[in-house]
């Protein structure tokens, strides 16, 4: 055999190869086979069949028949495991990387008999990666040391019960980077964690939390955590409207939710962000036009003018497709224009149950605030319900003026459009991919042809994909199918003239 392959790095980088697409149900029993080739061969090969669990049950397997029976999806031990039986067990734990559901493949006194192991010695001693969800069953898991441990995702029903166990959980597995926490069912929350308990974790850079509601002393605890890049949670109702700044100085992805924009404005005023690069907020309630102007104020105040590259605004809602929308704030470009001085903005995507009403100039006087504009989304869901938007002319003049852009969702605004050379003469130089989304724009029969001349000369300079009305969240009024069959019209015409020049 060559001496090459006596290195490990060298035969885990080949065996590494069992895991291709086309051949992932045969891995492990190449693995295996590889495994059993010959000494050289064996540990690599088994580290790589270990290092990726979907549960527990393949170590029972590896065990005695005697000692387990499958009633009936599930293993289970039909006596006490012996100490040389926990030792093979070792062998194997000690090579698990990631477990997706712990609590499945066995019953409830397996899993606890795994939890519960009969010595201080880290059963799972590289396990860097766990899923699971935390039941009665689970419990003892956050009581397990696992000194590798860097990545959890859990999902709890019961607050008070996984509290009792984070409380814990920091001194067993301290080195948590990233910490992922859900309630069941989804749309749950709870309305209380202790700060101290994620504090603990000096290391910790991301903390998806979206169930848990924060407030503003568990604020001022995350804040003192140095290491801190990236924080998701739902903004607590009671925050006050003033407070003492608070620094995150490294965090750079934010993502806040709430029933409504107030309380995230409030936040805004007080909250210092002097590396922000992303910040969402998504709210339930549709927001007034001073919480709005609050809301984009708050964004410069917070320091993030400087730094911020994503700006989004959603507001989510579970209102049926066919529902017409009453009478709505009109949403101008005075609203919008604070925004102008975020000047490294690439992203900004804003989707309020507001009616828009933007014209070419507006629209371009953002956009030429925003030299670096990648994606440009106005209402995706909402839509206008305007006769507003960019016409064609503009929407040329806004690809030459953001040179980045390859996704736009705006109104177009086609009525007495006549073009005014092709775009070719303009030396349009397109992403290789563009998406654009007129939304529910109306468009006139006999604009069919002339618009789809124009998208066509947009077609030919790139990859171009299209959308119109038929957006799966998309508020929609009663007669859209008329206006959406006529952009399904320019679409065919698009895709038929590149056709005969490709």
């Amino acid at each position: 055999m060559h001496h090459a392959l006596e290195i490990q790095e060298i035969l885990l980088n080949i065996f590494g190869h069992c895991y291709s697409a086309n051949r992932w149900r045969d891995a492990t029993s190449d693995l295996a086979s590889l495994a059993r080739t010959c000494r050289a061969f064996k540990e690599p090969a088994l580290d790589l069949l270990w290092e990726h669990m979907v549960n527990l049950s393949p170590l029972v397997q590896c065990l005695a028949d005697v000692s387990h029976q499958l009633i009936p999806d599930e293993y289970s031990f039909t006596r006490s495991l012996t100490r040389i039986e926990w030792d093979i067990l070792r062998s194997y734990t000690r090579r698990i990387r990631s477990i997706q559901q712990i609590e499945r493949g066995l019953d409830w006194e397996s899993v606890t008999t795994f939890l519960n192991p009969p010595t201080t010695v880290p059963l799972f001693p590289n396990l860097r990666t766990l899923h699971c969800e935390y039941t009665e069953k689970t419990m003892h898991l956050l009581h397990l040391p696992l000194p590798s441990l860097v990545f959890l995702h859990v999902e709890f029903e019961n607050p008070r019960l996984f509290q009792n166990s984070l409380k814990a959980f920091p001194n067993f597995s301290p080195n948590i980077r990233t910490l992922c926490i859900g309630m069941r069912p989804q749309e749950a929350t709870v309305s209380k964690i202790e700060p101290n308990y994620f504090c603990r974790w000096q290391n910790l850079c991301t903390a998806f939390c979206p169930s848990v509601v924060l407030d503003a002393d568990t604020l001022v605890h995350l804040s003192s955590i140095p290491a801190l890049t990236q924080l998701t949670f739902t903004l607590s109702t009671t925050l006050p409207t003033s407070h003492s700044p608070i620094f995150f100085s490294n965090l750079r992805y934010l993502t806040l939710y709430s029933k409504c924009l107030r309380p995230i404005s409030w936040l805004l005023s007080w909250i210092r962000l002097p590396a922000i690069t992303e910040f969402i907020a998504v709210i339930e309630n549709c927001p007034s036009r001073k919480h709005l102007i609050t809301f984009f104020a708050g964004v410069q105040t917070s320091s993030a003018g400087r730094t911020i590259e994503r700006l989004s605004l959603n507001q989510c809602s579970d209102l049926p497709s066919n529902v017409v929308r009453s009478e709505a704030l009109l949403l101008s470009f005075e609203d919008l224009q604070p925004c102008m001085a975020l000047s490294n903005l690439r992203s900004l995507r804003l989707n309020i149950e507001w009616n828009v009403s933007l014209t070419d100039t507006e629209l371009l006087a953002l956009a030429s605030s925003w030299p670096h504009l990648e994606e440009f989304i106005i209402n995706p869901s909402w839509g206008w319900n305007t006769l507003a938007g960019i016409t064609l002319n503009g929407l040329a003049q806004l690809l030459q003026t953001c040179l980045s852009l390859r996704w736009i969702s705006l109104a177009i605004k086609t009525r007495n459009y006549t073009a005014s050379g092709s775009l070719a003469s303009l030396g349009l130089i397109l992403r290789p991919r563009i998406y654009i989304n007129v939304l529910d724009s109306i468009i006139e029969a006999e604009s069919v042809s002339m618009v789809g001349a124009f998208f066509a000369g947009i077609a030919s300079c790139s990859s171009l994909t299209f959308g119109a009305w038929r957006g799966l969240d998309m508020v929609i009024p009663p007669g859209w199918e008329v206006y959406a069959d006529r952009w399904d019209e320019v679409f065919r015409c698009v895709n038929d003239t590149v056709s005969r020049h490709s």
